[in-house]
């Protein structure tokens, strides 16, 4: 359109005289061209205008995909998270249970005691008598036999008899006799030396 005022007005130009346009209409498609000009001025402008916010746009969306992305890798760090505290709080909830068993069932110091002396005086803290290779027991006390009741016993002549099946066993102390009197003479002279510092 622009084209066709501007082709009229050139012609007009170089027309010879009895072919010019008279004033009024040269000014008016010169008003035209001016008008079509400005439009397109108008036009170049709301172009510019829209690219520089095609390219906000861009920007925009590649900062909503980096943040999808670290949206992504918070979302897998939190669900390790919950694993984790799941496994926490299932593991606090047994050790809660076995605290609230053991409150509910305690065992007086003297009896932890007589046990540990009765486990190291018998040897039990060596692999059980009847272990062989290949034996699934393990060499060394266990809850379930450790918890037994009148496992041991002490007879008159010192000896001490382990309970195994219908019978009982005799447990060899001999390698424990030295170091018990050992103890009773470290005992012994501690007793004293305490006696001497009270005078």
């Amino acid at each position: 359109m622009e084209l066709t005022y501007l082709r009229e007005i050139i012609d007009n130009i170089i027309a010879m005289k009895h072919q010019k346009l008279c004033g009024p209409e040269q000014i008016q498609l010169t008003d035209l061209l001016i008008a079509k000009d400005n439009q397109l001025k108008e036009t170049l402008k709301v172009a510019a205008d829209q690219a520089k916010v095609n390219k906000k746009m861009d920007l925009l969306r590649a900062e909503v995909e980096k943040l999808d992305q670290d949206i992504q890798h918070l979302q897998r760090q939190l669900k390790e998270a919950e694993q984790i505290l799941a496994t926490a709080i299932y593991q606090a909830k047994q050790k809660l249970q076995s605290i609230n068993r053991s409150n509910k069932r305690p065992v007086p110091s003297e009896d932890l005691i007589k046990f540990a002396h009765r486990i190291s005086a018998s040897n039990a803290v060596c692999a059980p008598l009847t272990w062989q290779p290949g034996d699934p027991r393990r060499p060394y006390p266990t809850e379930p036999p450790a918890s037994q009741q009148n496992q041991f016993a002490w007879h008159p002549s010192g000896e001490i008899h382990m309970a195994v099946g219908q019978g009982s066993v005799p447990m060899d102390t001999r390698n424990h006799t030295k170091d018990n009197e050992d103890v009773e003479v470290m005992s012994s002279d501690s007793s004293s030396s305490s006696s001497s510092d009270s005078q």
